[in-house]
C-alpha cells in the first residue's frame, strides 16, 4: 500500500519481476475488504496515524456535519455551488 504518488513511484522502482502491477485506489474504507482494512486500518504494525489539532471545535464540527449528514443535502448543495470553484483539484 501507497500513501501517496511519491511512494508509489519508490515502491514501484523497487519491485522485481512484475513489471506491470495492478495498481486500484480506495476512495474510502466501505471499499475495502476485511483482510484489506486490517492491514491498512487496524494493524498497529501497519497502520499510520495522524494527530489532528483543530483551531475551532464548534467551526469544524458544524462543517463536517454539513458535509457528511443526509439531512443537511440542500446547505451542501448550496456551499457546492458558492463555493466549489474554490477547490484546487489534481488529478
Amino acid at each position: 500500500y501507497a500513501l501517496d504518488d511519491d511512494e508509489l513511484e519508490t515502491i514501484l522502482k523497487n519491485i522485481k519481476g512484475n513489471r506491470n502491477p495492478q495498481i486500484t485506489r480506495f476512495k474510502g474504507l466501505g471499499e475495502m475488504n476485511a483482510i484489506q482494512l486490517r492491514e491498512t486500518t487496524m494493524d498497529p504494525n501497519t497502520r499510520r496515524l495522524v494527530q489532528l489539532d483543530l483551531d475551532d471545535v464548534h467551526l469544524t464540527a458544524g462543517l463536517l456535519d454539513k458535509l457528511l449528514a443526509k439531512k443537511r443535502s440542500a446547505d451542501r448543495k448550496q456551499w457546492l455551488e458558492q463555493k466549489g470553484n474554490l477547490a484546487d483539484i489534481t488529478v
